[in-house]
């Protein structure tokens, strides 16, 4: 088996151990012990893996925290402007009156927020916006809404970065539609757009019912909906 695949089995269950995983790592396959022979081949690659997972987490964290700083230093000057125009309006009785009348006529909006394309730290805020009611619309007009209509929705939400990914399994009678996201270099997420923002990988939702190595890129099939 390719060594980048074992990898990316280790990274899968180094997520699954952050968030709690509750399964049984004998018969789990994310445990890197069920693929490979020799313990410390299989050690190192789980704690290689653990490892940039953490620090991967830490830093997006981290960017976060910048990022919010940024924010708001760009916000202040604009806050000011507002401020200033608010007072403006408020010392001249026709200025506020023409606010009234606008403001009387305005009809409201429901505008789909905008997130920044291929961020995986953007993955929880699309589940919970694709949650609110009419977001995930019947996409290939087939009288229904499920896993394909998710999928593609998701898609278009994050960005080009992200495969349309189907698992079929005659075994274990999985037939399903998912989203895999693209990382850096060989790190990825296998996204069950029907999830919840705290609980969506695939491995996590599915359990053994999910084995990876039936999963298919079908992403050329689907671009008519893109």
């Amino acid at each position: 088996m390719r060594e980048d695949y074992l990898y990316n089995i280790a990274l899968q269950c180094a997520e699954l151990n952050s968030k709690g995983c509750a399964c049984g790592c004998a018969g789990c396959q994310f445990n890197i012990f069920n693929y490979v022979k020799d313990v410390r081949e299989a050690s190192l690659l789980k704690a290689n893996a653990y490892t940039d997972y953490h620090q991967k987490q830490d830093m997006i964290s981290k960017n976060n925290v910048e990022n919010i700083g940024i924010m708001i230093g760009g916000m202040i000057p604009i806050l000011l402007f507002v401020a200033l125009i608010a007072w403006s309006c408020s010392t001249v009785k026709s200025c506020f009156n023409v606010a009234q009348v606008d403001i009387k006529h305005e009809q409201p909006t429901q505008l789909a927020p905008i997130f920044e394309p291929n961020k995986v730290e953007n993955i929880p805020h699309i589940l919970a916006h694709m949650q609110r009611p009419g977001v995930v619309r019947d996409v290939n007009k087939d009288g229904k809404i499920d896993c394909i209509d998710y999928s593609i929705t998701f898609y278009h939400l994050y960005g080009s970065n992200a495969l349309i990914m189907i698992n079929q399994n005659p075994s274990t009678g999985m037939n399903h539609m998912f989203v895999r996201v693209r990382g850096r270099l060989f790190d990825f997420y296998d996204v069950e757009p029907q999830g919840t923002p705290d609980r969506y990988s695939m491995g996590l939702i599915w359990g053994t019912k999910y084995d990876p190595r039936y999963n298919r890129d079908v992403t050329s099939q689907w671009r008519q909906y893109f």
